[in-house]
C-alpha cells in the first residue's frame, strides 16, 4: 500500500495498523470525497476535518505527523488500500492450531514476571476470541 508522500513501511507499524482499522469504522455518510483533487472533508467526533493523502486537520495528525484514520479512510475511498491483507483460510487454521503454543509462551512470560497477570489474561482472551 502506498499513497501520498509516505514511505510504504510506515503503514506496517502497529500504531498505523490500528488507525487503518479505525478508518473502517468511519461512517460513509460522514465522508465527502473530491476524487479529482484527492481530498476529503470528514465529519469526526471532535470536528470537521480537511483531509489530503499527506495531511489532516485532526489532532492525531498534528501531534504525530503520521497518517491518521481520516487519511486512511480517504486512501481507501480512492482505492489505495485495495491491497490490504485478506483472511487466508489456510493461514487462519494454522494460527488456530498454534494458539495453545502461543498461550504457553505468554504463560511462561507471566510466570517469569515479564508480563503482569492482567496483560497475560488480555492476551489469552484475545487469542481465544473469535
Amino acid at each position: 500500500m502506498n499513497f501520498g508522500n509516505w514511505n510504504e513501511n510506515v503503514h506496517t507499524d502497529y500504531e498505523q495498523i490500528k488507525r487503518i482499522a479505525f478508518s473502517q469504522r468511519i461512517k460513509s455518510e460522514n465522508v465527502t470525497v473530491n476524487a479529482e483533487n484527492e481530498t476529503a472533508v470528514i465529519v469526526g467526533s471532535d470536528g470537521i476535518y480537511d483531509v489530503t493523502l499527506n495531511s489532516c486537520t485532526c489532532f492525531d495528525f498534528g501531534a504525530r505527523n503520521l497518517p491518521c484514520k481520516h487519511m486512511y479512510r480517504l486512501a481507501a475511498e480512492l482505492g489505495f488500500l485495495d491491497d490490504l491483507p485478506k483472511t487466508n483460510r489456510k493461514a487462519a487454521k494454522a494460527f488456530k492450531d498454534n494458539i495453545q503454543t502461543d498461550i504457553n509462551h505468554y504463560k511462561e512470560l507471566y510466570l517469569s514476571g515479564a508480563i503482569s497477570i492482567e496483560k497475560f489474561n488480555k492476551i489469552v482472551n484475545a487469542l481465544l476470541s473469535k
